[in-house]
């Protein structure tokens, strides 16, 4: 039997803006001096690796019949313990990462009724969850908010409400935070053929990756835990174009408990390659079989800064994308993809579920790739940053450098027009001093390039909002 508890999802949920059409998996060639070109060609249907990476141009089995009580107690981790399933795929130049075991899912009546899976179902403006509801439901990160004595999910990200009482998403970087008691626990989820790939983190240990299985199942994220109370992070490592996941929840715990509490700081960073962690985790510029393969959202400079900060973030993100004219001539910019919460469907995002701190864009990397677009990037630059500061009136905003020299310069007369038009609180931040970063896939940031950009970006923050 399957449990139904009440799941709690804090902070979750946003929209996208335009997006034309739902795309399918893409490879990314993002990269030159300017790692965010893109040329995007069919992904496999069904992926091998289980693995993560991408910039543009420049620079134990589970129990049949598990049972749940409410509890609560200590977290210990133990070095024994499996984090995903057994492995049996390798993600070339990079660690070992485990892959799935899947089973048959339950049936929708099943996943909502009693027994060691906790369901989600939620709809957007809930701070308190009922299993087997309308999915998509979060709770605002507009203030901090004790997660109380309720058993259930938290998730950090935008989300929509999805078939059966699932909660969809596809941005990278979407989380799910919960605590359990037991020896393992997993997630059930239907990815299509997608193959899209999650860090998994138990008790603050090394992130392990695991990639979904193919249709609705059961992903194993661990096994062979101490008996005991832990801590839980699922994070989303690939993009929006790896297509669609609907999260149905958590199962194969003794216990779920009370979610972990929301951060009381928060963040969003608005970017393109480069901010979705593309290629990150590449050995050198050429990666075999696709940059996708390498890419991985924990490890991106947003994420990094997050937990640094001890921050929740949103990382609206999507490689090849410009403010005014993606690398890509046909393919759609930022301003058309941001309203949404589920890009890929075109699913509007309300803006009143997550009201972040502080705003991070990174967005002109492709806009140049071709040459420098001259004051169309500016206008369009500074209309979507306007159009954005009607979203968020009260957050800072921070504009990323990534180069120097002329894209510097257009994103300081970005801001120069900005101020004249009134607004104060927008200031630009350098990462061009970083080293190696145009050294992994299509000449992408490498994960030393990118902890040193999160590392830039955290210490601003930490002075600018007084963290």
């Amino acid at each position: 039997m399957l449990v139904g508890t009440r799941i709690r999802a804090v902070v979750a949920t946003l929209a996208l803006s335009a997006c034309e059409h739902a795309p399918t998996p893409t490879t990314r060639a993002e990269g030159s001096a300017n790692p965010e070109a893109s040329t995007e060609t069919p992904l496999p249907q069904t992926p091998t690796l289980s693995a993560t990476g991408s910039p543009a141009q420049p620079p134990g089995a589970a129990p049949t019949t598990p049972t749940t009580q409410i509890a609560s107690g200590a977290a210990n981790a133990n070095a024994s313990a499996t984090v995903g399933g057994p492995s049996n795929s390798t993600l070339p130049a990079s660690p070992t990462l485990p892959s799935v075991t899947t089973t048959a899912m339950p049936s929708a009546s099943q996943v909502t009724g009693a027994g060691g899976t906790a369901s989600v179902g939620m709809n957007p403006g809930d701070t308190s969850l009922q299993a087997g509801a309308d999915a998509g439901r979060g709770e605002t990160g507009a203030e901090s908010r004790d997660a109380g004595a309720e058993p259930g999910v938290r998730i950090v990200g935008r989300t929509a409400p999805g078939a059966d009482g699932a909660t969809k998403f596809a941005w990278a970087g979407v989380s799910f935070r919960a605590r359990f008691r037991g020896t393992q626990v997993a997630m059930e989820v239907d990815d299509g053929n997608n193959g899209n790939r999650f860090s998994v983190v138990i008790d603050e240990s090394e992130p392990k990756t695991v990639t979904s299985p193919s249709g609705r199942g059961r992903l194993q994220l661990a096994t062979g835990l101490p008996d005991a109370v832990h801590d839980l992070t699922v994070w989303r490592n690939t993009e929006a174009a790896m297509g669609v996941t609907s999260f149905f929840g958590l199962s194969d715990f003794a216990e779920l408990l009370a979610a972990p509490a929301a951060q009381a700081r928060r963040i969003e960073v608005i970017g393109d390659s480069l901010s979705v962690g593309a290629g990150v985790l590449g050995t050198s510029t050429s990666c075999s079989p696709n940059i996708d393969a390498f890419t991985d959202n924990y490890l991106a400079y947003g994420s990094v800064a997050a937990r640094a900060l001890d921050a929740d973030v949103v990382t609206i993100a999507w490689s090849g994308i410009g403010v005014y004219r993606s690398y890509s001539a046909s393919d759609p910019t930022m301003p058309q993809r941001y309203d949404y919460a589920v890009p890929n469907e075109q699913t509007p995002w309300d803006f009143a579920q997550y009201e972040p701190d502080v705003v991070v864009f990174n967005l002109g990397t492709n806009d140049f790739g071709s040459g420098n677009p001259g004051q169309p990037y500016v206008d369009a630059y500074v209309a979507f940053i306007e159009h954005v500061r009607t979203e968020y009136p009260a957050a800072k905003f921070v504009l990323i450098d990534m180069y120097g020299g002329e894209r510097a310069d257009a994103i300081q007369s970005s801001i120069s027009a900005l101020n004249a038009a009134g607004e104060q609180d927008v200031e630009m931040l350098s990462f061009s001093s970083v080293p190696n970063n145009n050294t992994a896939c299509n000449q992408h940031p490498n994960a030393a390039a990118q902890r040193a950009m999160g590392e830039i970006l955290s210490a601003r923050l930490k002075t600018l909002m007084s963290w």
